[in-house]
């Protein structure tokens, strides 16, 4: 789980914002080559400062909860 855009951004080496890399899996390759699945979501403080937004990061947790059961 990447929270926010800047861990978003650099793990996934993308120019997107948060907003469009939120809300799908992405993969992220590690040095060794090995790549690992990740999701990007909204920063616990940008939650804090911006209620509504919670609904799209809850969003988010149900989708990890999903893929965590299917496993």
């Amino acid at each position: 789980m990447l929270l926010g855009g800047v861990a978003a951004k650099a793990l996934l080496r993308s120019k997107e914002g948060i907003t469009r890399l939120r809300g799908r899996w992405h993969e992220v390759t590690m040095d060794d080559g090995q790549t690992l699945p990740a999701l990007a979501t909204l920063h616990p403080a940008y939650l804090l400062r911006n209620p509504a937004a919670k609904r799209d990061a809850w969003a988010d947790l149900l989708l990890l909860q999903r893929s965590l059961s299917a496993q």
